[in-house]
């Protein structure tokens, strides 16, 4: 995705020493995205350029930009609103987790800032369908939840938040109900995303290996059968749903 010139015609700059991800994009690095996720209440879109930075723009109007959040220090691989929209999650290669608070006039501010919990780069979150925990996944195959209300780690939250039902969607690749995945003799890395449709009945794998694998849901061992969608010539990055079943 190509990123407009939003410094109102001046050159984008920064202070911060940033990681990008790798790329064979020509554009220079704040205009490549890396993350994206939209706010229906806002109509607010949020994405990520390739140096962290995180764009607010007008669904209605893409001229528009609403504000700029600057905190994440490296590229953020994954963000999302929270299913009430006053929160957006945002993941960083940082190692850190932010959540931004957005009010009813859609202005945003910092109101709780995960540090020094996970060890490497944040893979994969899910908000809880009442808005009030987050769970998310690292490359370091750790899976951490947090209570955003409270801004405090949930440390029983592998043992209290274990039902599906919780969860406003199912992307992180690690637990009980995606243990089936990975297949014998692959490590963690060789799958690179997860998503449940609506229903909670299939869940879809992206891989290394250029195919993707549709499982029934939940998917607890790995002698279970897939449909193996082949086509793509390198890793997949990426999987989701429609939000609409049906579609």
């Amino acid at each position: 995705m190509w990123l407009p010139e939003y410094n109102n015609g001046k050159a984008y700059s920064t202070n911060k020493i940033k990681s990008t991800a790798s790329t064979l994009c020509s554009y220079p690095a704040h205009q490549q995205a890396r993350a994206i996720c939209y706010s229906r209440l806002h109509n607010h879109v949020a994405v990520s350029n390739n140096q962290g930075d995180v764009t607010i723009f007008d669904y209605k109007d893409f001229s528009k930009v609403i504000t700029q959040l600057n905190e994440p220090r490296e590229w953020c691989e994954v963000m999302k609103y929270s299913p009430d929209n006053k929160f957006l999650a945002v993941g960083a290669h940082d190692d850190t987790i932010y959540i931004y608070g957005v009010n009813f006039d859609g202005q945003y501010s910092i109101h709780y800032s995960i540090q020094f919990v996970h060890s490497s780069a944040i893979l994969g979150m899910d908000w809880s369908k009442d808005s009030k925990y987050l769970r998310a996944v690292d490359q370091a195959y750790a899976k951490q939840f947090y209570d955003v209300i409270e801004c405090e780690q949930f440390k029983d939250g592998a043992q209290v938040l274990t039902s599906p039902n919780i969860w406003e969607t199912s992307t992180c690749k690690l637990g009980w109900e995606v243990a089936g995945i990975f297949p014998l003799g692959a490590d963690g890395t060789d799958v690179n995303s997860v998503d449940c449709n609506e229903n909670r009945s299939m869940i879809a794998v992206a891989d290394d290996f250029g195919t993707l694998c549709v499982y029934k849901f939940p998917c607890i061992k790995n002698s279970m059968d897939c449909r193996r969608i082949g086509g793509h010539s390198e890793h997949v990055t990426r999987v989701k749903f429609y939000e609409n079943d049906n579609d």
